[in-house]
């Protein structure tokens, strides 16, 4: 973790623009099978969400929009979620199959990058990995991904 923060594109690493501003991210799929997207770190509301493509003249509902931290992508559908930028830290956005998340279906949210590092004891974080790893290697446990 120690001076990383450079990622590829492939990564799907989103830094929000600035502080306390509502970011809308569409979700969209055109396979016959809904998910469970989840938004660790924030609520969001569900301003948009239908079984159809998502096209520029889909009406937003922003008359008290439902207010998740999960919410369904319908199968060939998409999902619009509005959240505010105002909890600082790296969030994942992740479909709640778990494989799915496995496979690469989420994204990380950083908010205030520069402000990250002085709320993380990089020693007890490393710590508690490296406890993780002699415990999986004690007991047997085959971990073959992040464990998300």
């Amino acid at each position: 973790m120690r001076n990383e923060n450079k990622f590829e594109t492939s990564n799907a690493v989103f830094h929000p623009p600035s502080r306390d501003e509502f970011v809308y991210v569409v979700v969209s799929t055109t396979i016959g099978a809904p998910h469970l997207i989840h938004l660790n770190g924030h609520d969001f509301f569900v301003i948009a969400q239908e079984t159809r493509e998502c096209t520029d003249d889909v009406p937003p509902k922003l008359d008290n929009p439902p207010r998740r931290d999960t919410a369904m992508l319908p199968a060939s559908g998409y999902l619009v979620m509005a959240f505010q930028t105002d909890n600082l830290g790296a969030w994942l956005m992740h479909c709640h199959i778990g494989w799915h998340t496995s496979e690469g279906f989420a994204m990380q949210l950083v908010e205030q990058a520069d402000k990250i590092a002085g709320l993380t004891d990089n020693n007890a974080l490393t710590s508690n990995c490296d406890g993780w790893k002699a415990h999986s290697q004690y007991v047997g446990i085959l971990q073959d991904d992040s464990g998300v």
